[in-house]
């Protein structure tokens, strides 16, 4: 019995409660504080959120008799302030943008200028490098040859101081196997005769043809020897001269490469300087930003 009224009670307070909540749902939905006739009498935000007596030029609500615009009223202050705001804001973003666009283009140019700069120097370098190379290639073919005529010399110079030696020698052997000189007791004539000295009376026929003879074959020998003396002299002055033809071809070859190097790189200079000059001339045409008298016209049309 005491279940059966707790269940009957416990159905009767959930029928209660359903009914309360719907009830409550109602109100909610059908009657509403701002639905009341009265409400705006009572309404604590009416002021801010009433709409104002016009809107605008041609309010349909304002007729005939009502006056449609005053003197020094700004309906669109609200909407002209916050259009003035975002162009402010879309000017300072654009000048931004075009701040950073230049500061880029200026690092850009400025690379490719050092870029250019280091090439430059790399190919200045390379060409002290050649010529110092040929410089020094140039030297040690000048001390090869120095070298080769100083032995050539010390060598002539050797046979030359030989011969006179022998020649010396070859007069002391004579000087000393002589037999008029060393007053013999006696020459052997041409029939095998012995003849003492104080009984020579000068050489034969054939005797002194031979004696001319020798000398004439020495004389030969000797302008021989001059004329050889002479050829080589010919030949190492020939050479001399044709090695100083070389080194002078070698050096205005050299002073033509030098030339032509140089002429490149002021050529490559003077297209840095134009092509600086026209970058800098585009970057003032594109980015130039003046004001004219139009800008002044905005300010002070905002009140």
């Amino acid at each position: 019995m005491d279940k059966h009224a707790c269940v009957l009670q416990k159905e009767a307070n959930e029928i209660r409660t359903r009914r309360e909540k719907d009830v409550v749902d109602f109100r909610t939905t059908f009657q509403k504080k701002q639905a009341a006739r009265d409400y705006d009498l009572e309404d604590p935000k009416r002021v801010t959120t009433d709409i104002p007596g016009r809107v605008h030029d041609d309010d349909p609500r304002n007729g005939p008799s009502g006056l449609q615009k005053f003197s020094g009223e700004n309906l669109d202050a609200s909407n002209r302030r916050r259009v003035q705001q975002q162009q402010i804001k879309d000017w300072s973003q654009q000048q931004i943008d075009e701040k950073l666009a230049k500061k880029w283009m200026e690092a850009e140019g400025n690379r490719t200028f050092e870029d250019r700069v280091e090439e430059t120097n790399f190919r200045t370098y390379q060409v002290e490098q050649n010529i110092a190379a040929q410089r020094r290639q140039r030297d040690v073919s000048q001390a090869e040859f120095n070298k080769a005529l100083a032995e050539q010399k010390r060598r002539e110079a050797l046979r030359d101081k030989n011969i006179r030696t022998k020649q010396n020698v070859e007069e002391i052997y004579n000087m000393l196997d002589s037999d008029f000189l060393n007053e013999q007791e006696g020459t052997v004539t041409s029939l095998g005769e012995l003849i003492k000295s104080e009984r020579f009376r000068g050489f034969t026929d054939d005797k002194r043809k031979k004696i001319l003879e020798e000398q004439e074959r020495q004389r030969e020998e000797l302008r021989q020897r001059k004329l050889q003396d002479a050829e080589d002299e010919r030949q190492f002055a020939q050479q001399e001269q044709m090695q100083l033809r070389m080194a002078n071809a070698l050096d205005r070859q050299r002073n033509r490469e030098r030339r032509t190097e140089l002429e490149l790189l002021n050529a490559e200079r003077r297209s840095q300087a134009v092509d600086a000059s026209e970058r800098k001339k585009n970057l003032d045409k594109v980015y130039e930003n003046a004001v004219g008298e139009n800008y002044f016209k905005h300010w002070g049309n905002c009140l």
